[in-house]
């Protein structure tokens, strides 16, 4: 079986650990967020397939100056429209075979969530090496530490319920290689702020 590399994930996590969760709507200014969002350092913004305009947005920001990314994938044909689309970095909430796969043989690098050890297990056999723990603070960083103990090879990225408050310490735990989270797409300032305020914590 032929190994799934992580390359695309471990290079983007390593220079951006902050991945945004970006729902926008008829009335956003896309192109205009996309362009301050690259002035401000970031290199790519995941869009969530969870309403219709989201396929209207990643079609329309085809030529945006930052990396897009498919979150909440959840079905085989959305793997099919995201290669007409030309998009190749894709995020699912949960742990399926069939759909990672389908990603390896699209040529889509897929970031699969995890919940659970016999999940992680699971993701690692395919060849995963980044996975998305969700939902985070649902399930709490004493839960996540433990289930991230027995697999030191998986770099995580917490996701659900994160926010400015709890970011730094779910940043600060072993084994984590980026979050995500939706909180500082409520403005431009806040999605420059939070950048830079992780940018500060690892030293850059």
């Amino acid at each position: 079986m032929s190994q799934v590399t992580s390359f695309d994930w471990a290079s983007l996590l390593a220079e951006q650990p902050l991945l945004p969760l970006w729902q926008p709507t008829a009335d956003t200014p896309l192109q205009d967020w996309a362009e301050h969002l690259a002035k401000a350092g970031y290199r790519a913004v995941e869009i969530p397939l969870r309403d219709p305009f989201a396929w209207k947005a990643l079609a329309q920001l085809k030529q945006a100056p930052v990396c897009l990314i498919a979150g909440s994938v959840t079905q085989l044909a959305q793997l099919d429209r995201l290669v007409d689309l030309g998009i190749s970095l894709a995020v699912s909430p949960g742990w399926n075979l069939a759909l990672a796969q389908a990603a390896r043989e699209r040529g889509i690098r897929l970031l699969p969530g995890v919940m659970t050890a016999s999940e992680a297990m699971q993701a690692q056999m395919a060849g995963f090496n980044r996975v998305k723990f969700f939902p985070a603070a649902a399930m709490g960083r004493d839960y996540f530490q433990a289930l991230r103990a027995p697999f030191p090879e998986l770099g995580w990225v917490p996701t659900g319920g994160l926010n400015a408050q709890n970011l730094a310490n779910w940043l600060a735990l072993p084994g984590v290689a980026g979050v995500g989270g939706s909180w500082m797409m409520s403005s431009q300032e806040a999605a420059t702020q939070a950048l830079q305020q992780v940018n500060q914590w690892r030293g850059d």
